[in-house]
């Protein structure tokens, strides 16, 4: 990246986090206090860190990843200090570690990312025991350590905090995936080339994937978040054979897993919350309160400050998409929505430009599981999908699902200074 894009991309995405707080101050109060200014100079120091760190370890990173990203986060702040001033100090300090974490990345690969390929099944593993969490938490009893949906609250003494271990699980198990069917596409190439044979030990990692993630569901009941995990590891499988078969696999896989997730009560709650969210009681109070929020935005919102995303449910982490839709309208989500839609356009772009098979892989894995998690998440804010407890990168309250994207992100970004440099 050139120095003056660098710093355009600093300012700007450092400016919207000031300017977003001080009209919140403004909507609120009527006049600005002092938090805008700190905003502002916390944020842009932590992007000027993070670039700092691209040029020395990714100089030919793509800019078209990160000025998106950084936009993304700063309006989630925004949001958060909007409905719980509280929660805003700490969610800059998961900003601040986040971006500690893509600089490590940074530092660790930057040679290259090939050394993740031998430890894809370690990866792997790894990924689906964070995934798996909650549905241990409430098979060895709860207690102090319980969890609700996909979250997991940790207690310590008279200290408790939630936690969403889902992010990084998935990020994990992307990485680790790719690891494994780019592995065994390379030891295999004239069978992939020639007769276009899908491996039984492809068909078996997406076997896995979903017979250890069928649990997670019954025990939540989140089916959004479930299929996502096996969509992915679907996609995974075909950009590393390009067999169609494999598409036709996870479809499968997915219907066969609702049917069986019905046997489940906390299943049967999520679509009736989906289908009816009105009649549903307290079980649908979050999707009610969120629908009624997005119809009260309009075109243009009530203005930051200005409207009453704090009657919605957990608004600053399962639901920020509603609050986002009340105050800044339908012309603030399709903004983000064009941000997410940037991020993965741009990974898809690193995937293609990408000279090896695990890093093609590997950004494509990553790009599709950014725009599957956003996907669902929207999708059951509107309906069109059960709805889900799944946060969302860079946007939602939480410090994993936060790390989890900025970790994402700076593979990305290595990736595309290993391949053909910026987009």
């Amino acid at each position: 990246m050139k120095l003056v894009t660098e710093a355009a991309w600093v300012a700007g995405s450092a400016a919207v986090a000031g300017l977003g707080v001080a009209l919140v101050d403004v909507g609120k109060t009527g006049q600005v206090t002092w938090a805008a200014g700190v905003v502002f100079l916390a944020f842009g120091c932590c992007l000027a860190g993070l670039v700092a760190a691209l040029r020395r370890w990714a100089p030919g990173g793509s800019s078209f990843l990160l000025w998106p990203t950084a936009l993304l986060v700063a309006l989630g702040l925004v949001l958060i200090y909007r409905i719980d001033p509280v929660e805003a100090p700490i969610q800059l300090w998961w900003i601040v570690a986040g971006i500690v974490a893509a600089i490590g990345i940074l530092l660790t690969f930057r040679w290259g990312v090939e050394g993740l390929m031998p430890v894809g099944y370690w990866l792997a593993a790894t990924g689906l025991c964070l995934i798996v969490l909650p549905f241990l938490s409430r098979l060895l009893g709860g207690g102090a350590n319980a969890a609700r949906g996909l979250w997991l609250t940790i207690g310590w003494g008279n200290v408790s905090f939630m936690v969403q271990p889902f992010g990084l699980g998935a990020v994990l198990l992307a990485v680790g995936l790719a690891g494994i069917h780019s592995r065994w596409a390379l030891e295999s190439p004239s069978d992939r080339a020639d007769n276009r044979l899908v491996s039984i030990r492809d068909l078996l990692v997406m076997g896995v994937v979903w017979v250890t993630t069928l649990p997670l569901l019954w025990a939540t009941g989140d089916l959004t978040a479930w299929a996502v995990l096996v969509v992915l590891s679907a996609t995974i499988a075909y950009a590393a054979t390009g067999d169609r078969r494999v598409v036709w696999t996870g479809p499968a896989l997915v219907g066969i897993g609702f049917v069986a997730g019905l046997t489940s009560s906390r299943a049967r709650v999520t679509l009736e919350v989906w289908l009816d969210p009105f009649s549903a009681g307290e079980a649908g109070a979050g999707l009610k309160e969120s629908l009624l929020a997005l119809g009260s935005g309009h075109l243009s919102g009530s203005g930051l400050g200005m409207g009453d995303p704090e009657l919605v449910p957990r608004a600053t982490s399962d639901w920020i998409l509603a609050a986002l839709g009340e105050e800044l309208g339908l012309a603030g989500t399709v903004a983000v929505i064009v941000l997410y839609g940037l991020v993965t356009a741009a990974g898809v772009g690193v995937s293609i430009g990408s000279r090896d098979l695990f890093s093609k892989v590997a950004a494509a894995a990553l790009s599709f599981l950014l725009c599957l998690m956003f996907l669902a998440s929207a999708g059951g804010l509107q309906r069109l999908l059960p709805p889900t407890d799944m946060g969302l990168p860079f946007l939602a309250y939480g410090g994993i699902p936060l790390i989890a994207g900025w970790v994402a992100m700076a593979l990305l970004v290595r990736i595309s200074h290993d391949g053909q440099g910026p987009l």
